[in-house]
């Protein structure tokens, strides 16, 4: 029997005391897988509505403090002026989420027409004169050439922006990362196949890596991509019970 300051200490009641912290941990842990996703869930759809409501507000403000919204501000008991200078802050709460939602349906409905807009021949030419105005300018011309490639990447219906899950030997060779396929080009001067490969970091899969890897260098997987996503995103708590580590398979 061991004893501390305090005298010996009980092997049963050592046992009961480590059982009960264990149970304090399983249930703080169930707690977090519980309110986590929700939590996250509530940020990302907020920041969304932010940037989506701060799109149209300004124009929402410029209505209500011109002649046509003057009626509308004498009812909440405000004057232009004062919206003016206080902001959409200022109005009651009910109405300052009347006219966030607001916001955001304009933004919706401009985005739509410029959806509509951007496949009219006419429209398409007035784009592609801007387009080329924009090449001319050095550092505007790369970010806007690149993002407008992620998003069409991501968002045309027939191009698959990732290809195959595939695990590569990254920081080092001891060690493997997950990667997504992203393009399968050939190299110059020997005509080999290489692989792009984005290799994402946890929790964040947005950011990442960039590598261009020879098929032999790759571990390729059965996975879908929302698998390894889902891998990524939790650090590894979600990942598959069985991994190929030792083995590849091919890309179609």
């Amino acid at each position: 029997m061991s004893e501390t300051l305090g005298g010996p200490v009980n092997p049963t009641q050592r046992t009961g005391r480590s059982a009960w912290m264990a149970r304090v941990r399983a249930r703080i842990v169930a707690g977090l897988v519980l309110v986590l996703p929700i939590w996250i869930t509530v940020v990302v759809v907020t920041v969304v509505f932010r940037i989506m409501r701060d799109a149209s507000i300004w124009f929402v403000v410029a209505v209500l403090v011109s002649p046509v919204g003057h009626p509308l501000l004498a009812n909440w008991g405000f004057r232009p002026r004062q919206l003016a200078d206080e902001g959409v802050d200022a109005l009651p709460l009910g109405v300052q989420w009347t006219v966030s939602i607001l916001s955001v349906v304009l933004t919706v409905v401009l985005l739509y027409l410029l959806g509509a807009v951007a496949t009219n021949v006419v429209a398409k030419r007035v784009f592609g004169v801007t387009e080329r105005l924009l090449d001319r300018v050095p550092i505007v011309k790369t970010i806007y050439n690149a993002s407008k490639k992620v998003l069409q990447a991501f968002t045309a219906d027939r191009a698959r922006p990732f290809r195959k899950v595939v695990l590569v030997p990254f920081p080092n060779t001891e060690t493997h990362s997950v990667g997504f396929v992203t393009r399968i080009s050939k190299d110059q001067r020997t005509g080999e196949t290489l692989y792009a490969v984005f290799v994402a970091t946890a929790p964040n899969p947005t950011t990442g890596f960039v590598m261009l890897l020879r098929p032999a260098s790759v571990i390729e997987l059965d996975w879908s991509v929302e698998q390894a996503v889902k891998a990524v995103m939790s650090g590894g708590v979600l990942m598959p019970d069985e991994v190929p580590l030792g083995g590849r398979l091919s890309i179609d």
